[in-house]
């Protein structure tokens, strides 16, 4: 159940890869539901019954935006700058960096690396390696 929660936390850090698919898997749904959304009240006739799926769309919303705040941070940057993502051509760049950029290397003031541990492995490796 932790591993549920953790989407919806604010607190951490996201590398590219996990940053990609969560995104990716949000996108999706909130689409779906959308599409959902809009075939029920076309097909009953009143809004009320896609009430649920409303509030559906919303928790991907809110897990789309820790995602980003999670990946500001293993830039180096504040949560805050996810407002940033509405000045035009400036998000077309921060988009960028989100998606290409990689993290600050090590422990930063948001947290540890989320790859220290394969960088660790792949030490360990490396020592047996000829």
């Amino acid at each position: 159940m932790d591993t549920l929660l953790e989407i919806f936390s604010f607190h951490g850090r996201a590398n590219r890869a996990w940053y990609i698919k969560h995104i990716l898997i949000d996108d999706f749904v909130i689409i779906s539901l959308l599409l959902t959304l809009i075939v029920v009240a076309t097909l009953v006739g009143t809004p009320w019954v896609a009430l649920p799926v409303l509030g559906v769309m919303f928790g991907g919303f809110m897990a789309a935006v820790a995602v980003t705040v999670k990946r500001l941070h293993d830039l180096g940057r504040p949560g805050w700058h996810w407002f940033l993502l509405a000045i035009p051509l400036y998000n077309i760049y921060l988009g960028f960096k989100l998606l290409f950029s990689p993290g600050t290397v090590g422990t930063n003031r948001f947290g540890p690396d989320p790859l220290e541990q394969y960088r660790a492995l792949d030490s360990a490796a490396d020592r047996y390696l000829p």
